[in-house]
């Protein structure tokens, strides 16, 4: 602690600086001053902590000086040294904020009790001050984020007017109660699988990019700008104390507008906004139902759009379904004719979502593709999270499916899936089923072996079959087995068989007829080949 001695006379002056122990009690003596000018020279240098200071001085007394000390710096303790015991010179010492009064002379150990409690009041004095400014630091670096879950409260309809008026006053945000409020929502419109430059994974970088746009353009305007819980950007805009209702709605609309089109100006994506309708303070959590809302017309109404809340009447809206749809799906999953089948089935899709007219509409389109294209899956046994792999989760939550261009674009994304996981299902399980249908055949050459009575044993689609083996073999099934059969009873007639018996050992109970077709396979009758 620093220590500054002003008395005129030299010998008083000296004894105090250097008789008393100052160092062993941690006071440290920085300055000694003779005259009130001097004293106020040294002191705008040196800033000590404690002043002993006389009253009667040369050039300025001590308490003027003591006066001006104190108004320049209050956290100095001043320690008047006096030989006047007249009770108006205390009474004005009291009155400037003088530490402590003492009457000459005075003992070394008096003053020195008196220096060290200036000092300990010192010492509290700075530690209190510091601990505020640290807690006061500590409460600005958080304030932001206490205000962002106050908002998120305050929308989510979590308050009271009384608590949003006082809470907010205790975050210093100026909520006026009696203004009209309204609240926006904003989100960056879905990508679709054309977006070459942005995946999935950016979208909280791009929800948080639009969020930073929105508070550079609103945040000095008096609005309160945030991201909910799911990353959307929310601005709750308050009317001016002289704006009517029309005219601040207006300016709301404009206001997001300007919002979307900055967005795609810096961000190349496109974005759209819902606006609520405008209420008192407590209403906010309703208006912000409403932007919501409004938010999810873009499902019918596209992308890149501002739309204003507007009631509407929660009536049963139907679509003209394809009843051939689902058929359609199978066979092209069975059949494997893989561009054709999603060209013609998407077409549907599309033909069938020009109709969506209504969010009700759409809900209830987009709920009946999801299990559509579930039960197909499921019919032929295999599990939806391995055939549409992380799309599946448009089916655990339909809201990530939000516009018309992002239902067709992920409808035809699944038929592709469907279809691709059909080929690649059919090309680990083709060599399996052609080596049964190849061992079945060798193994009923003695009978009437056909394609519907080989199917049935395989327990697979007759029509599925026979695409399967031409395809497979490069020849019908039929002319597969007549080959075998005729390669049989070649060598079953080389060994000397019989006729007869090698016709029946092929399949055969009619001879002549077996003799016509054995001629017409090998350009010989059986017994020229025997000879």
């Amino acid at each position: 602690m620093n220590l500054m001695i002003v008395e005129d006379e030299v010998r008083l002056l000296n004894s105090l600086a250097y008789q008393i122990p100052w160092e062993s009690h941690g006071i440290e003596v920085v300055a000694l001053a003779s005259d009130g000018l001097e004293a106020k020279s040294i002191f705008e240098r040196k800033k000590p902590d404690i002043i002993i200071m006389d009253i009667l001085m040369p050039e300025e007394d001590g308490l003027s000086l003591s006066g001006k000390m104190l108004k320049q710096t209050p956290d100095t303790r001043i320690i008047i040294l006096s030989g006047h015991d007249d009770f108006q010179y205390a009474q004005k010492a009291l009155e400037i904020g003088v530490f402590k009064y003492l009457l000459k002379p005075a003992g070394d150990e008096e003053i020195m009790n008196a220096v060290l409690e200036a000092a300990e009041a010192t010492r509290k004095a700075r530690e209190t001050r510091h601990n505020f400014e640290a807690l006061q630091s500590r409460w600005l670096d958080h304030l932001p984020r206490l205000r962002d879950g106050f908002l998120r409260n305050w929308v989510g309809g979590n308050y009271s007017d009384a608590e949003i008026h006082r809470l907010s006053r205790e975050l210093s945000m100026a909520v006026h109660q009696r203004r009209p409020y309204c609240t926006a929502v904003s989100e960056v419109d879905p990508l679709l699988h054309t977006e070459n430059r942005f995946t999935k994974t950016d979208m909280p970088l791009l929800h948080f990019s639009l969020y930073c746009i929105a508070n550079e353009l609103f945040g000095r305007e008096g609005c309160f700008v945030f991201q909910d819980h799911d990353g959307a950007t929310v601005v709750i805009f308050a009317a001016s104390e002289s704006e009517s209702t029309g005219a601040f709605m207006q300016r709301t609309n404009q206001s997001m507008t300007q919002l979307v089109s900055i967005a795609r100006e810096c961000l190349k994506v496109t974005a759209s906004a819902g606006i609520g309708l405008a209420g008192r303070m407590g209403s906010v959590s309703v208006s912000y139902k409403q932007a919501r809302r409004a938010l999810q017309e873009r499902a019918v109404l596209g992308h890149e759009i501002v739309i204003p809340y507007r009631e509407q009447s929660n009536v049963a809206y139907t679509f003209e379904f394809s009843d051939d749809l689902e058929k359609k799906l199978l066979i092209a999953v069975e059949i494997g004719e893989r561009s054709e089948s999603v060209a013609e089935i998407v077409s549907i899709f599309d033909k069938q979502m020009e109709n969506l007219n209504t969010l009700y509409a759409f809900q209830e389109y987009r709920l009946y593709v999801q299990s559509l294209l579930i039960r197909v899956i499921h019919e032929q046994g295999w599990s939806v999270s391995d055939v549409l792999d992380e799309d599946s989760v448009y089916l655990q939550s339909p809201r990530g499916i939000q516009t018309k261009e992002q239902m067709q674009d992920w409808c035809q994304s699944m038929v592709g899936k469907i279809m691709s996981y059909a080929e690649a299902e059919r090309k680990s399980g083709t060599h399996r089923l052609i080596k049964s249908i190849l061992a079945l055949i060798d193994q009923s050459l003695h009978e009437d072996i056909t394609l519907h009575t080989a199917a049935d044993r395989l327990y697979v689609n007759s029509s599925y079959l026979s695409r399967l083996f031409k395809k497979e073999m490069g020849k019908c099934f039929s002319d597969y087995v007549l080959e075998r059969k005729m390669k049989k009873a070649r060598e079953l007639l080389q060994t000397g068989l019989k006729v007869s018996d090698a016709a029946r050992s092929t399949g055969y109970l009619d001879t002549s007829y077996f003799i016509k077709l054995f001629r017409k396979f090998w350009g010989v009758t059986p017994g020229e080949l025997k000879k």
